[in-house]
């Protein structure tokens, strides 16, 4: 090879080392190109990534934050309406308390004024029953009668009872003493207002039953039969040794006949002559056996029978006319 090709050659390798390089550098810049582009590409996918997850998450806090207020305030109304009602509760409550112990108080104050009112009335009773004169102290037993007691205490209540027995004891035998003096001189409207008042301070029983013959028989002949029929009927049931238990029921048949309870003037009558046959008012027994049944029966000629005075009661007692056995 002549010696003119030799540098030729060697400038023909440096420019194929050359081309070869620029090549190389080319292919290198379209590499890195190409892997910015994907680096782009994957930088922006990634920012679309970043702004959706942002969006998302964005989206995420306002649910979370809506969610935490309609919580916050659905418990506000929880809490509010659960104190309101506590409050209520115990406002109700306050209320009625109040409401108890004004009602306390109110009933406390009555209670006082009503026991100061009974203690004046009761110590206007006791001053009726110790300083009036006589029979007019018996006013003040009438006025216990009418006072209402509940309100005083125990001991007030006994020192009342006790002034009234006594009293009682000191009048009653003096008003029964002066009832059978007026039944024995015929006065009955006396006989009835004395014993109406013995028998009103609650004797005891066996002078109550004896005041209650007395005071039956004398309604019977002032023919108040309505009222002399409970007190007959107390002194036949109530003392059946008596001996004149045979005319007391003689006179309640009567009572009873005039009443119109006939029936129970026959019975009255019944039982009478099977416990006292050999009484001595047998025909007037039967008179009124057979005027009963007349008059039960609707016959108009049931007349009454007047009774007849036992052997040995008062004067006063009249007289019966015997009705003829059968009639």
């Amino acid at each position: 090879m002549p010696p003119s090709e030799q540098p030729k050659t060697d400038v023909e390798k440096e420019l194929s080392e050359l081309r070869r390089e620029v090549i190389e550098s080319r292919n290198l810049v379209i590499k890195t190109d190409n892997l910015l582009k994907n680096l782009h590409a994957e930088v922006k996918a990634v920012g679309k990534r970043h702004e959706d997850f942002q969006k998302r998450q964005w989206l995420s806090s306002a649910v979370a934050y809506a969610l935490f207020a309609v919580l916050a305030v659905g418990g506000a109304v929880l809490v509010n309406g659960a104190r309101s009602s506590s409050n209520t509760n115990e406002r109700e409550r306050l209320e009625k308390q109040v409401a108890d112990l004004s009602g306390q108080l109110e009933k406390q104050r009555a209670d006082t004024t009503a026991h100061l009112t009974s203690q004046r009335a009761a110590g206007e009773v006791y001053k009726m029953m110790t300083t009036l004169p006589g029979d007019e102290r018996l006013k003040g037993i009438d006025a216990l009668v009418k006072l209402d007691t509940s309100k005083l205490s125990s001991l007030e209540r006994q020192a009342l009872n006790d002034r009234a027995a006594i009293l009682r004891r000191e009048t009653g035998d003096a008003a029964l003493e002066r009832g059978k003096i007026a039944f024995r001189k015929n006065e009955m409207p006396a006989v009835v207002e004395n014993l109406s008042r013995f028998l009103a301070m609650n004797p005891q029983e066996a002078d109550a039953l004896d005041a209650s013959f007395f005071l039956g028989t004398a309604y019977n002949q002032l023919r108040q039969h309505d009222k002399a029929v409970p007190l007959l009927a107390r002194f036949v049931e109530g003392d059946k040794k008596s001996k004149t238990r045979d005319y007391a029921m003689l006179l309640l048949a009567q009572s009873y006949q005039e009443t119109g309870a006939f029936d129970k003037a026959a019975d009255t009558v019944r039982d009478a002559l099977a416990t006292y046959p050999a009484t001595q008012y047998l025909s007037q027994f039967r008179g009124r056996l057979s005027s009963a049944k007349r008059a039960a029966a609707g016959g108009t000629d049931a007349a009454a029978l007047p009774a007849a005075a036992p052997a040995g009661a008062p004067q006063a007692t009249p007289a019966v006319q015997t009705a003829p056995a059968g009639q």
